[in-house]
């Protein structure tokens, strides 16, 4: 059920299948037993708050539709969060796995469908692109669809360069994903692909028990750049790819730039925003600008107002700090850990140019990232204790040998 719940948020065109799936499997956890952590609580109290002060700020404009649901949205994709570092508290390592195949499963059929779209096969083209040609596949968004790719990518990397076993079949799926993500031709996803792989590489590394992982895991990542190197050069090689990639391979567009752009208008609702302790409300920004503000962080004190505007700010800085604490823990789950932080910190890059606030797989992310934190410190715990309760036990043991001996009998070794 969360392999299929997962694999399923790769289809938003179809909505329907990943609330479906979404409500299957938190009933059917429910039902047959679903625990929970104190380590739980501060991301169920976070994300509570931040809820409450949106519907707060959704009263005045209750005959809204669009700023309804809105909300109803919040609500879900918070729920979703919280559902996914539950069930790790049991079985993690199983669960984690699983999602982490649905997660690619997702990612590669998604990616096909983009590739199909971008080549027109069988008069598919407008289905699956948007925008003058860039890839959106099962997304309405090409920006969405490349920063979805982000995380299955990692994960296939992360394989790719620890374990020497099916390298060829993660190459294999790698490879369209890539070129999807590629396709998107989005700024904000391209340069999520290369701080996630940076953050990936690095972790990789310092985390690394043997020298001789490190100097595989450096030659590798050295071959992998490579590679992807000379693909991004044949894709460059095409006409049609490379007139698209100037365009977009800027750092500002027409439409970022002047007081009247993207950037003019963050600057322009900052001074109003202080004097609103409830924001414009849920989803209103683009009545009072030409479109939502692309900042996530601004958007929350748009949308949910002060109060979920610092909540939402503390949830951040809360979540990379416990999931830096978890990657350093030396844990059967630190791969996992290693991975979902590479994810994060990309995104949390991205909150500042795109509005983020209700993307599922993010919400995933920062579920992943709280039940991994509770996982790895109760797993630490349990640990401690039964190393603790063996070496009393060794100590009652070697008392009644060393009377026996009389003290002059070296007793046995016990490491």
């Amino acid at each position: 059920m969360l392999a299929l719940m997962v694999f399923s948020g790769a289809f938003v065109v179809i909505d329907i299948a990943y609330n479906v799936m979404s409500l299957l499997a938190i009933g059917l956890f429910v039902l047959l037993g679903l625990r929970v952590d104190r380590a739980n609580m501060p991301l169920i109290l976070f994300l509570f708050v931040f809820n409450i002060a949106g519907l707060i700020a959704l009263q005045p404009h209750l005959d809204y539709d669009e700023s309804r649901e809105f909300m109803i949205g919040t609500c879900f994709v918070a729920t979703t969060a919280i559902f996914f570092a539950l069930t790790l508290n049991q079985n993690a390592l199983q669960r984690l796995n699983v999602m982490k195949w649905g997660l690619i499963a997702g990612a590669f059929v998604a990616s096909i469908i983009g590739i199909i779209g971008w080549r027109n096969i069988g008069g598919l083209g407008s289905l699956f692109t948007m925008h003058e040609g860039r890839v959106s596949g099962t997304f309405r968004d090409p920006n969405v669809l490349g920063s979805f790719l982000v995380l299955p990518a990692l994960y296939l990397m992360h394989d790719f360069l620890r374990f020497p076993q099916l390298r060829l079949l993660r190459a294999a799926l790698a490879a369209p994903i890539l070129l999807a993500l590629f396709l998107t031709l989005s700024r904000g996803s391209w340069a999520a692909l290369v701080i996630g792989m940076l953050v990936l590489v690095s972790l990789m590394f310092i985390t690394a028990r043997q020298d001789a992982m490190r100097a595989r895991i450096t030659l590798l990542a050295m071959l992998a750049f490579v590679g992807l190197v000379l693909a991004f050069a044949a894709l460059l090689s095409i006409d049609s790819i490379a007139t698209v990639f100037q365009d977009r391979f800027v750092l500002q567009k027409d439409y970022d730039s002047g007081p009247s752009g993207r950037f003019g208008n963050q600057l322009r609702a900052l001074p109003k925003l202080l004097e609103l302790p409830f924001g414009y409300g849920p989803n209103r920004h683009g009545l009072f600008f030409p479109e939502n503000p692309h900042n996530t962080y601004l958007m929350a004190f748009s949308s949910y107002g002060w109060l979920g505007g610092i909540t939402f700010l503390g949830f951040i800085v809360t979540t990379v700090v416990i999931s830096w604490r978890t990657v350093l823990l030396r844990t059967p789950f630190q791969n996992h850990a290693v991975v979902i932080f590479a994810g994060l910190i990309p995104h949390l890059v991205q909150n500042f140019q795109i509005d983020t606030d209700r993307w599922r797989h993010l919400f995933m992310i920062y579920g992943l990232s709280w039940g991994l934190a509770a996982i790895s410190g109760r797993w630490l715990g349990e640990y401690r204790a039964y190393a603790h309760h063996a070496y009393r036990q060794a100590q009652v043991w070697r008392k009644p040998q060393e009377a026996s001996s009389g003290g002059g009998v070296a007793s046995p070794s016990l490491g």
